[in-house]
């Protein structure tokens, strides 16, 4: 899987002109974030970007159907999962922030129930949890059927404004080991916060896990939310590069 798309979808011109660049490129998926939020209900002086809820969706819908483009979409609560599911968005992503909520795992465990197994889910690991605990969130959602785990860093003692979390490359192997039935992609722009460390971080990746998922705009300094760890057009065609000749080699 090489999954790319903005952090947040901003307008329906955006989503697309992404989505038809990602995919050229040869992107298996877009992610466009339809239900967002920041640590801080204020950032740099404005409020939180919300993103853009159900339009977001009826967005996704128009890339799946118009570009044959299967995409991800992240909630936060049972409601939102809920739009997602029934709105036929191919999966739907359980963000780290929501790793440890087993009530709504097991509710979303129950809304997938019914959904072809090719419906996945897929679930980041909490940046303060172990292997064991994100293993036992993936149970609560169905398990290694339905569940495709996603490492995007842990909280580690050397934390600053350059790199807000770091991927866990001892975790990451410990899954590919004693959980092999899961299937196990990464997220570099969340594993570092730093958009010049994605290069290095998915050549990394790529020698453990099945596939990444990479945030990437055409202007990423005007992204409402994660701009530092957005790459743009010409940095992706170098990961989008290195995603095929991993592939050629395997």
């Amino acid at each position: 899987m090489l999954i790319a798309g903005p952090c947040g979808i901003e307008s329906k011109e955006q989503a697309f002109r992404i989505a038809k660049f990602v995919k050229e490129q040869g992107a298996t998926h877009f992610r466009g974030g339809a239900f967002k939020g920041q640590n801080y209900p204020v950032v740099n002086g404005k409020p939180e970007y919300l993103g853009l809820g159900k339009d977001a969706i009826e967005i996704q819908k128009d890339i799946q159907k118009e570009l044959d483009f299967p995409c991800v979409c992240d909630a936060q609560s049972f409601h939102q999962a809920f739009l997602i599911c029934t709105s036929g968005i191919k999966y739907l992503m359980v963000g780290a922030r929501n790793m440890d909520n087993l009530a709504l795992l097991r509710d979303i465990r129950t809304l997938y129930n019914d959904e072809p197994e090719d419906r996945k889910i897929i679930l980041k690991r909490g940046p303060s949890s172990t292997v064991h605990e994100w293993i036992g969130a993936a149970e609560h959602l169905g398990g290694p059927d339905r569940v495709i785990l996603c490492a995007r860093g842990v909280v580690h003692f050397d934390r600053h404004d350059y790199t807000r979390y770091r991927l866990d490359l001892v975790g990451m192997a410990e899954v590919r080991c004693y959980h092999p039935e899961y299937k196990l992609i990464v997220d570099p722009s969340h594993g570092s916060g730093n958009r010049k460390l994605i290069n290095v971080l998915s050549r990394c990746a790529l020698a453990i896990a099945d596939g990444l998922m990479i945030e990437t705009h055409y202007e990423p300094d005007t992204s409402p939310t994660d701009a530092p760890q957005t790459i743009d057009f010409n940095e992706f065609k170098k990961i989008a590069k290195l995603y095929r000749e991993y592939n050629e080699k395997a």
